[in-house]
């Protein structure tokens, strides 16, 4: 029943078949075009940044290798923002969170148009990221806690093919733009888009419901929502909301809770498996053109072949939307198993030029693809109280994988290693990343009783766990006292 009597007459409704009841309505796909905006210009500002090197590197006179730190600021401060909004989303609101990050990141971007030094370019880089850090793991919980159950995977792969959308933008403003206005339009763009974005979902983009419910002083505001999103039931001004089992593990946003109970072991397995998936899309990202040019390729060659990682990635993110509701994390192992050899091969010499291009679309879509199953997995695992730090911090380790790939893959061809060694490291980091998820999936299957990631089954498995130690510890407090009793009565 959906909604039941307590003792005082309010009716009780309950969150979870609320949420699960919902029909895909005009709010629904409203809510996944914003979402996906937002994402898509976390994308632009993402890529944008490779198309203003080289303008730079030109008006200011100066090397390539100068504009390094300008690059790494960036990831850096994705790196520190990540955690940091994470935590906010927790406490203030994804909501909050989201248009804290989309203005500030905005402004910052913006801002950094009017840079007359290297010096300042790096430091604006580095805050912008902090703003942009934000983004991914608050947008991804909110859709998590707004989508049904059977829809939850689905809407969380649909919102994330906004940032491959974004990364392909500033592409194209760079070539109509830049000609005729310079370099800082891209950055004018970059900074405009996420800022508009924040207007239009200040006004339109909701809170999750389960967070307010969770807060418990926003009842109002959460009635409210709750009306616009089953307009078929009646919820009167008195009704309560029943989080049902979901609810033990209720409270703040402790960084500490995401190594508790069963996920003690799925967040460092989670932390891993994402690393190194980001160090092997990274380096691909980073060097594979430069690589494919080494062995032969022309640029025009080169550049094509490249191309087919991302257009495999875009397929597997696709096929991803099928299959994360209904199996869960299980889909990371086979990604995994199949990338590593698949990108070993990337390698090997004198292949023809239509199967090597087929060989890396194969490892785009399990590496790329990867990366949307992981991030879809990531939100589902965690429960609504850390949903957002869990996310965030998940992205954090992910960006210390980023991060490593141009630098090991410089030392790598500074050696001068015969080609196809070089594409070891990024096989090899697949394979670690294998191992980790199949431990992950194994600890998901126990935490949520099979292979689809359930929030509201896991909380009825600790409920159960929880149970089970109070009795455990009713039963030896009995045996002692039991004990103590009968020594008492032997001295007697």
């Amino acid at each position: 029943m959906m909604m039941e009597k307590n003792v005082a007459d309010a009716p009780i409704v309950d969150l979870n078949e609320l949420i699960d009841g919902q029909k895909v309505r005009k709010s629904s796909i409203l809510f996944l075009v914003i979402a996906t905006l937002a994402m898509a210009a976390d994308g632009f500002d993402l890529s944008a940044i490779g198309f203003v090197v080289p303008e730079l590197v030109k008006d200011w006179h100066i090397t390539p290798a100068q504009m390094a730190p300008a690059l790494t600021a960036g990831i850096v401060g994705l790196l520190c923002g990540a955690p940091l909004f994470g935590y906010l989303g927790d406490r203030l609101g994804r909501k909050k969170a989201i248009l804290i990050s989309l203005f500030a990141y905005g402004t910052l971007t913006m801002i950094t148009m009017a840079a007359s030094s290297l010096n300042q370019f790096v430091v604006l880089r580095f805050l912008t990221g902090i703003g942009m850090g934000g983004m991914i793991p608050n947008i991804l919980a909110l859709t998590a806690e707004m989508a049904p159950k059977r829809l939850r995977g689905m809407f969380t792969v649909i919102v994330l093919f906004g940032v491959p959308a974004g990364i392909a933008l500033p592409g194209w403003v760079a070539a109509l733009l830049v000609p005729l206005y310079g370099w800082p339009v891209i950055l004018l763009v970059g900074g405009l888009l996420p800022v508009i974005i924040a207007v239009v979902a200040h006004f339109l983009l909701p809170e999750s419901l389960k967070f307010l419910v969770q807060r418990g002083d926003r009842d109002d505001e959460a009635k409210r929502l709750a009306r616009s999103l089953r307009p078929d039931l009646s919820i009167d001004s008195r009704a309560r909301f029943s989080a049902g089992a979901a609810g033990v593990s209720a409270g703040s946003g402790s960084p500490a809770k995401l190594f508790k109970g069963g996920l003690a072991v799925i967040t460092p397995a989670l932390w891993i498996a994402l690393a190194a998936n980001q160090f092997t899309n990274f380096f691909a990202l980073s060097w594979l053109p430069t690589l494919l040019q080494s062995a032969g390729l022309s640029t025009a060659q080169a550049g094509i072949s490249a191309s087919m990682f991302s257009i495999g990635g875009l397929a597997g993110g696709f096929v991803l939307i099928f299959l994360i509701d209904r199996f869960g994390a299980i889909p990371l192992v086979a990604l995994f198993a199949l990338g590593a050899p698949l990108v070993w091969m990337m390698g090997m010499p004198e292949l023809p030029a239509a199967f090597l291009g087929a060989i890396i679309a194969g490892a785009g879509f399990c590496v790329t693809g990867n990366n949307f199953g992981i991030n879809a997995a990531m939100v589902l695992i965690y429960p609504t109280p850390i949903r957002s730090t869990g996310a965030g911090l998940a992205q954090a380790m992910g960006r210390v994988g980023s991060l490593g790939a141009p630098v090991i893959g410089g030392i790598l061809l500074a050696m001068n290693l015969p080609r196809q060694e070089l594409y070891l490291a990024p096989a090899l980091a697949l394979a670690v990343g294998g191992l980790a998820s199949v431990l992950l999936v194994t600890m998901c299957i126990r935490r949520f009783d099979g292979y689809q990631l359930d929030d509201s089954s896991a909380a009825e498995n600790e409920l159960r766990a929880a149970g089970a130690g109070k009795q455990a510890d009713l039963e030896a407090r009995v045996r002692a006292a039991d004990t103590v009793s009968s020594v008492g009565r032997a001295h007697g």
